[in-house]
């Protein structure tokens, strides 16, 4: 016996109808209530959803061992505060993987889903990490690798300057160990 097949085509019309005016859908029920009762604040405007905004601006990224500019990245806030976005450029080999031949350069997508902060980084030379984080004992903000990459995890701490900079501290561990090294250093600067 054949399934039937449901189509985008004909859901259309009847969520259109559910949702048109005056027909009891959520739209009809909407119109009726007061201004008072609709009117909520937005969707990503809490105290949470603004714990990366430190981070956030058009920064030059410097080794904090040799001080040396190694890195441009552009951390923006985008659809309504939801997402803090961040598209990072390195202008050195510091993170270049063997036998590649273009410089590390990725995108971070973040967001805070309620309970913590989600993190999916994408590269040109080791892939993909998704991430979790939550606001650390000092003020920073803390992301861990949910799943092992390359059978390792990594650990991300966002920390705020008095200067304005914001230092990022990464660690590197065995997966599962918690025994985590520390394998680079990077200060973001205002780019001005």
């Amino acid at each position: 016996m054949a399934r039937p097949v449901i189509t985008v085509a004909a859901l259309v019309p009847a969520c259109l109808l559910f949702l048109a005016p005056g027909a009891g859908g959520p739209l009809g029920a909407a119109e009726t209530a007061p201004l008072e009762q609709t009117t909520a604040p937005a969707t990503c405007d809490t105290p949470q959803h603004h714990q990366l905004d430190f981070w956030v601006g058009d920064w030059q990224v410097f080794d904090a061992a040799t001080n040396r500019l190694v890195a441009l990245d552009q951390v923006r806030k985008r659809f309504a505060g939801c997402i803090v976005e961040e598209n990072l450029t390195f202008l050195t080999d510091m993170y270049r993987r063997p036998g590649v031949q273009v410089r590390l350069a990725g995108i971070a997508v973040n967001r805070f889903d309620g309970t913590q902060w989600l993190q999916m980084w994408a590269d040109n030379q080791w892939g993909a990490i998704f991430l979790r984080g939550t606001p650390g004992a000092e003020g920073d903000m803390v992301f861990v690798t949910v799943i092992p990459s390359r059978e390792r995890d990594v650990k991300l701490v966002y920390k705020k300057g008095v200067d304005g900079t914001v230092r990022i501290l990464q660690y590197v561990a065995p997966a599962g160990s918690g025994k985590w090294q520390k394998y680079g250093d990077l200060i973001n600067r205002p780019n001005r």
